[in-house]
């Protein structure tokens, strides 16, 4: 005889042991391209969800924190994002917080991320966090793609990979290119 049971919805039943191997940047982009999720713009909702992370949209946020990853007492991971920052906020947000998962989960069992203090965060974790953020909402093969057809313009591309024109100029300068205004 059969058993119905509650499905918690973001949490993929019978969670793979792999998904202890995704620890990197590149690691994930190809948990990703193996999962089918869409990847410009980077579906993050959908990677959080195959990992096993459940994603909350909080308004109840102060307006300077950006999210919040913590391990529940039944060992589930949770992100909650600020549901009042815009749409590409939330992204970076969340793809940040994936960035704590796969890189320091191990460390720490919670992490409150500020806006403020994202730019001039000067902790070794969070700069590992931000770069994290970057590399997997701007991948450096799409980046340079996206360069090699002509679509040079700052605006343009921050709009189609969903960041801003600040994240993206930060990561242009990051893979080495020159940004003008």
């Amino acid at each position: 005889m059969g058993m119905i049971r509650k499905r918690r919805f973001g949490v993929p039943q019978g969670r793979n042991p792999n998904l202890d191997l995704v620890d990197t940047s590149e690691s994930l982009l190809k948990f990703v391209a193996d999962s089918d999720i869409e990847t410009c713009p980077l579906d993050v909702r959908k990677v959080a969800e195959k990992l096993g992370i459940l994603v909350v949209d909080d308004p109840s946020l102060q307006e300077e924190v950006s999210g919040i990853l913590e391990k529940q007492e039944n060992g589930e991971w949770t992100i909650r994002v600020n549901a009042n920052h815009h749409p590409n906020r939330q992204r970076y947000t969340i793809a940040h917080e994936l960035g704590h998962y796969c890189l320091h989960r191990h460390q720490q069992v919670f992490f409150k991320d500020q806006i403020f203090f994202r730019g001039l965060e000067r902790s070794k974790i969070e700069w590992q966090a931000n770069t994290f953020a970057g590399e997997i909402l701007m991948p450096e093969k799409q980046f340079r793609d996206f360069l090699k057809e002509g679509i040079c313009d700052i605006d343009e591309l921050a709009q189609t990979f969903q960041v801003s024109s600040l994240a993206l100029r930060i990561r242009a300068s990051e893979l080495g290119f020159q940004v003008s205004d």
